[in-house]
């Protein structure tokens, strides 16, 4: 009996499917390498290398599996020459093409490694691979492989083509898979999907805050706090997971992040729409667009004008320079502007003598750049008020509307052109004859693509912009403006009150050395003059000079001959 060392002995099991884990493969291959080792007196190392679900065809375990660490371990070193590697077969290790799967035999027995195939109980070093007979056994062992894999992914892409086309074509009687959406369920028949009201209802409270102007910070922050209930994958317990530390897990998969809002304010299936998926050719890592999106598949949670509205606040909030007032009493955040073109911030005084006492202050200023006199808070935001309040409905009218769906309707028709030519470049690189006519038809075709997608954004953003004006009931602002801008006390009041602002204004100039303002209304180019003094005792209007009062009509009067004058 050999009294000297026992040489050490490595486990490697894989599989690619859950339900290989839910059957006997990994127990089968675990209890074959323990029988091996007692049977030829090694020492089964406790580290067994372990790829569960995970793709040999793919390589998956070869570039980023646990097959990966063992051979970086053998390279370094750290697993030493003369140790066995057991595997069930050929397959367990690579699924690949053949030369990749000899390639990685002949790298691990180079390296002094013995690899074990269970099946045959046959020992792969280098006095085995010498014999040419061996090599040609392997060769076909891998090949055979790599075949069975390549025509079971075949078929299955097949299957799944199929599945989606009749999804596309409303043939399917049957849904195309199960997953799906957590805030939808699988019917037990497999023919559609079911809503799940509560998490249903927290997706609508996070459109509604976002649309009345609420971060997607502040969102998280509020689900957090009054616990909705969130889209997640129910948590199953792992093999030997505690059940304080599987609770533990539970508990933080429920809570909401910042990264989970962010998507569900983008995600489409929202809407009802299914955007059919396949591998990408050229990363298998990765899954890619297949045809259009398929309207309908799934049930609303939300109506498109909903969606689209939490997309135009989106792009408002990414225009605002800054960062909001943490009180939350700026609601002329990203509006307010200087007379010298720089953004006007809020400061609060925090004097007993005058409680609530504030100024705005140019940026510029702030930095030291300019010396732009501040602006009393009061002055400046009962200004605003009045002009909302009195100004306001002689400009919200349909013309701004008109022209973004006239927008739309040219931006539509860019996209189907652009589509034809593609399609026409597709029929074109079909019939070509020379790899140079192919690359160059490719080519154009990819600049098209970059158009297509260029004018696709545009489209999205103008109808958004379009849902989120008919959003507005403008009379309901009007008569809640002054309601919300007295509610100081109440930071969801005042973000509201400067959402409601931002949807209708462009921007407001303040002039503070010549005394009045320029409110923008969004479509319109000629401003609102108002001046910037008032009674603040009485919430009246003081009567501003005559001087004054000549100089705002000349501007008037000026800017509506210059509006006059650029349109043909």
């Amino acid at each position: 009996m050999n009294s000297g060392p026992r040489p050490l002995a490595y486990s490697y099991v894989r599989f690619s499917s859950v339900k290989q884990e839910l059957g006997d493969s990994l127990n089968r291959q675990v209890e074959a390498a323990e029988e091996y080792c007692r049977e030829h007196n090694l020492r089964l190392d406790t580290k067994s290398y372990r790829d569960l679900g995970v793709s040999a065809f793919k390589r998956h375990n070869i570039e980023k599996g646990a097959l990966s660490r063992f051979i970086e371990a053998v390279n370094t070193g750290k697993i030493a020459t003369g140790s066995y590697l057991i595997i069930e077969q050929f397959d367990r290790l690579s699924r690949a093409d053949a030369h990749v799967a000899l390639r990685l035999l002949m790298g691990l027995v180079d390296s002094g490694i013995k690899v074990v195939t269970l099946f045959d109980r046959k020992v792969w070093d280098t006095e085995a691979i010498k014999d040419a007979t061996n090599l040609m056994l392997a060769v076909v062992y891998m090949s055979r492989a790599n075949n069975e894999s390549a025509a079971k992914a075949d078929r299955l892409a097949k299957v799944w083509k199929r599945k989606k086309d009749r999804a596309a074509d409303g043939t399917a009687a049957r849904i195309v898979t199960s997953e799906c959406p957590r805030w939808l369920r699988a019917n037990e028949s497999k023919t559609g999907f079911d809503v799940v009201d509560e998490i249903a209802a927290s997706i609508k409270r996070v459109f509604d805050l976002r649309i009345n102007g609420f971060g997607i910070v502040a969102i998280v922050s509020r689900a957090n706090s009054e616990r909705w209930p969130a889209p997640g994958k129910p948590s199953v317990r792992k093999a030997g997971e505690s059940p304080e530390d599987f609770a533990r897990r539970k508990t933080e998969s429920s809570t909401w992040h910042t990264s989970l809002v962010g998507r569900l304010l983008k995600n489409r299936a929202l809407i009802g729409e299914y955007q059919p998926r396949c591998i990408d050719p050229n990363d298998d890592t990765k899954r890619v667009p297949y045809g259009e999106p398929i309207k309908h598949y799934y049930p609303s949670v939300l109506d498109e004008p909903t969606f689209l509205r939490a997309q135009a606040t989106a792009d408002r909030r990414g225009r605002f320079p800054g960062r909001r007032d943490a009180t939350g009493r700026n609601w002329l955040y990203g509006l307010a502007q200087c007379s010298c073109g720089h953004s006007l911030v809020r400061k609060n005084k925090n004097s007993q003598k005058q409680p609530g006492y504030a100024r705005y202050y140019c940026t510029a200023r702030v930095r030291g750049a300019s010396e732009c006199p501040g602006v009393n808070s009061q002055e400046l935001e009962h200004a605003v008020l009045y002009v909302c309040s009195h100004y306001l409905p002689q400009f919200i009218g349909a013309a701004p509307v008109d022209e973004l769906r006239a927008q739309a309707d040219i931006l539509e028709g860019q996209v189907l052109a652009t589509k034809k030519v593609m399609g026409n470049y597709v029929d074109a690189i079909g019939k070509a004859t020379t790899p140079i006519t192919t690359s160059t038809l490719v080519r154009q075709l990819e600049a098209e693509e970059a158009k297509l997608g260029k004018h696709e954004a545009a489209l999205a953003g103008v109808r958004a912009r379009l849902a989120d004006r008919a959003g507005i009931d403008h009379e309901a602002v009007l008569a809640n403006i002054a309601r919300m801008a007295l509610a100081p006390d109440n930071p969801d009041q005042t973000v509201l009150l400067r959402e409601e602002l931002a949807r209708t204004l462009e921007k407001i100039e303040v002039d503070e050395r010549r005394g009045y303002i320029r409110v923008y209304v969004k479509g319109w180019d000629v401003p609102t003059i108002h001046p910037l003094r008032q009674d603040l005792s009485g919430f009246g209007w003081e009567q501003p000079s005559m001087e004054l009062q000549r100089e705002i009509e000349r501007e008037r009067i000026a800017a509506v001959a210059d509006d006059a004058s650029s349109k043909p």
